[in-house]
C-alpha cells in the first residue's frame, strides 16, 4: 500500500513538492521502497513508534514547504489533487488556512466505491466541525503557517486527534471545498476499532467546551453514540440516546443534521465495520 500511495505523489500534474515518509516501524522494506524511486524528493524519517498523531506532527515540523498535505499510506491521491488545491488557494482569500475535498470510500479487498463522501461547508466552517468531522485527513492541504497558531495534533487522543484539529483549525481560519472526488480512502478489514473510536469521541466532548456545554450539540452527539453503540450490539447505547433527548427534547437545531448523518456514507461504512461487514 506505501508502494501505491507513493506512485500517487508522484504521478502529480503539480509536482514542486517534497515527501516526507515518515515511519514508525522503522523498517528496512520502507528504506527500501524509499530508495527504490531514487527521487531526491522523498525524505525518509524515522520515528519511535509514538502514534499517528505523533507521526503527523514530526511531519509538520520537518516540513519546509508553504503548504502541507496529508496522505496515510493506505490511501491515495488522484493525479491533479495537488494541482488543484494550489490553484484554489492562489485564488482565495489569505483567510482561507485550510483546503479539502471530496474523497471516495474505496474497498480494497473487493476493489471498488462504496461511495462518496462530498464537502459539507466551506468559508466559516466552525458550527459543522463541532458535530461532524467534515474533512477527511487525506485529503487536506494547510497552510503550514496555521499550525503555529492551533498547536500541535494532540497525542493524547485516542482516536479523532484529526478532527481535534481540524475543529481547532476552523477557529482561526476559513475552510475552502473541492467538490471532486481527488482521494480513494481505502477501507479495508483490521482497520478500525470501535473502543478506541468510542473514546475518541468521548475526549472530543472533554476537551471542548462548545460541545460539552451546549444542549444541542452535545445531544447530537450522544445520539449518534447511542445509535452506533446499538448498531453494535451494546444496550448501554440506550443511555446515550436517553440523555440525548433529556438534554434537547424535540431535537431542536439537530432534525437536518440527523437526517443528513443518516443518510451519508461514512454513517453507512461504520455501521457495516460495527456489525462486521467490511
Amino acid at each position: 500500500m506505501l508502494r501505491r500511495a507513493l506512485e500517487s505523489v508522484l504521478n502529480q500534474t503539480f509536482d514542486d513538492f517534497e515527501i516526507l515518509i515518515i515511519d514508525g516501524t522503522r523498517s528496512e522494506e520502507t528504506k527500501d521502497i524509499v530508495k527504490s524511486h531514487r527521487d531526491g524528493r522523498l525524505r525518509y524519517i524515522p520515528q519511535r513508534g509514538k502514534g499517528i498523531a505523533n507521526a503527523r506532527n514530526l511531519g509538520v515540523l520537518k516540513a519546509r514547504g508553504e503548504f502541507i498535505a496529508f496522505l496515510d499510506d493506505d490511501d491515495c491521491w488522484r493525479k491533479d489533487k495537488l494541482e488543484l488545491q494550489v490553484e484554489a488557494f492562489r485564488e482565495l482569500p489569505k483567510n482561507y488556512g485550510l483546503i479539502y475535498t471530496a474523497f471516495t470510500y474505496y474497498y480494497l479487498e473487493k476493489e471498488k466505491v462504496l461511495g462518496i463522501k462530498h464537502p459539507l461547508a466551506s468559508g466559516d466552517v466552525y458550527r459543522h466541525m463541532l458535530k461532524d468531522n467534515i474533512t477527511g485527513t487525506s485529503t487536506i492541504m494547510v497552510r503550514r503557517e496555521c499550525f503555529k497558531r492551533v498547536g500541535p495534533f494532540r497525542e493524547s487522543f485516542p482516536t479523532c486527534e484529526d478532527w481535534d484539529m481540524w475543529l481547532r483549525m476552523s477557529k482561526i481560519c476559513y475552510f475552502g471545498a473541492i467538490d471532486e472526488p481527488l482521494v480513494d480512502y481505502s477501507i479495508h478489514s483490521g482497520q478500525f476499532s470501535f473502543a478506541k473510536y468510542l473514546a475518541g469521541r468521548y475526549r472530543m466532548i472533554e476537551e471542548h467546551g462548545d460541545i460539552r456545554h451546549d444542549p444541542q450539540v452535545l445531544s447530537y452527539h450522544l445520539l449518534q453514540i447511542g445509535i452506533l453503540k446499538l448498531f453494535r450490539g451494546d444496550r448501554s447505547g440506550a443511555v446515550d440516546i436517553l440523555r440525548a433527548f433529556r438534554l434537547n427534547p424535540t431535537m431542536r437545531g439537530n432534525i437536518l443534521d440527523i437526517i443528513r448523518s443518516l443518510l451519508d456514507v461514512r454513517t453507512k461504512i461504520y455501521i457495516l465495520k460495527f456489525i462486521g461487514r467490511l
